[in-house]
C-alpha cells in the first residue's frame, strides 16, 4: 500500500496555500473593553458625549478615567477627585480590561520622568492582562517643546515595551479648527477627531493583532508533514 505524503511549506519569499478548516481562525470581532486614562485635554471625551460615539457599540466598550490635573504618578491639583494616571489604573485592575489608552502628561515635566512612568504603568497594565497604547503629545502652544522631547521618550519606549502608539501629535497637528487658540485643549469637533482616531488606532491594532495570531497559526500548521493512507 503506497502512502501519499502531504506537505505545506510556508518561506519568508512566498506563500503556498493549502485548504486547512481545522486552522483555527483569530476571533477579530469579540468585543474588548477599553479603558481610557487621561488629563484635562482629554476630558472633551466626557463633556462633549458625541466624541464617544464611535468607541461604542459592537467592538468596544469604553470605561473613562479622564480628569482635570491629572498627573502620571501623583496626585493631581485635586487629590480627592484627581488620582494619578497609575492609581486609575490600578483601580480597574479587576475589570477584565483588554487594553488601557493613556493620553496623560501634560501637566508633567522631565523625559526621564514620564520615561518611568510608562514603564510603572505599562507594569501594572501588564499585570491585568491587558495591553497598552500611548498618545503622542500635540506639539503647540506653551508645551511645543516639552511635547518633542515626551514624544521622542514615547517612541523609545514603545519599541522596548511593545507598546502601541496614536500619533495624535501628527494627527492633529495642522488641524487648528480642533483646538481653543494656541491650545492642546480641543473643542467638540476636535472630541470627535478624537474619539474616531482612538477607534481607528484600535481598529489598526486588534487587525495587527489578528494577523500576526494568523500567521504564527497558520506557520505552525503548515510545517506540520500529514502521513495519508488511501
Amino acid at each position: 500500500m503506497k502512502r501519499h505524503i502531504i506537505s505545506c511549506f510556508l518561506s519568508a519569499l512566498a506563500v503556498t496555500s493549502c485548504v486547512l478548516p481545522f486552522a483555527p481562525i483569530a476571533h477579530a470581532a469579540e468585543k474588548k473593553n477599553v479603558l481610557i486614562v487621561g488629563d484635562s485635554v482629554s476630558t472633551v471625551l466626557r463633556w462633549s458625549p458625541e466624541s464617544m460615539r464611535p468607541l461604542w457599540g459592537k467592538a468596544y466598550n469604553s470605561t473613562l478615567e479622564v480628569w482635570g490635573c491629572q498627573k502620571l504618578l501623583t496626585e493631581g491639583c485635586n487629590p480627592s477627585k484627581n488620582p494619578s494616571a497609575l492609581a486609575s489604573v490600578l483601580k480597574h485592575k479587576n475589570d477584565n480590561i483588554d487594553i488601557v489608552v493613556v493620553m496623560t502628561g501634560y501637566n508633567d515635566t522631565g523625559d526621564e520622568y514620564l520615561r518611568q512612568a510608562i514603564r510603572k504603568i505599562n507594569k501594572a497594565v501588564k499585570e491585568m492582562g491587558a495591553e497598552l497604547m500611548w498618545l503622542t503629545y500635540r506639539q503647540n502652544g506653551n508645551v511645543r517643546i516639552k511635547a518633542r522631547g515626551f514624544n521622542k521618550v514615547v517612541r523609545q519606549e514603545a519599541k522596548r515595551l511593545n507598546m502601541s502608539i496614536f500619533d495624535w501629535d501628527a494627527k492633529s497637528r495642522t488641524k487648528s479648527a480642533w483646538f481653543n487658540g494656541a491650545s492642546t485643549h480641543m473643542n467638540a469637533l476636535g472630541g470627535k477627531a478624537l474619539g474616531r482616531g482612538i477607534r481607528a488606532a484600535l481598529d489598526l491594532h486588534y487587525a495587527s493583532v489578528a494577523t500576526t495570531t494568523t500567521i504564527a497559526t497558520t506557520t505552525t500548521v503548515l510545517d506540520t508533514t500529514t502521513t495519508v493512507a488511501p
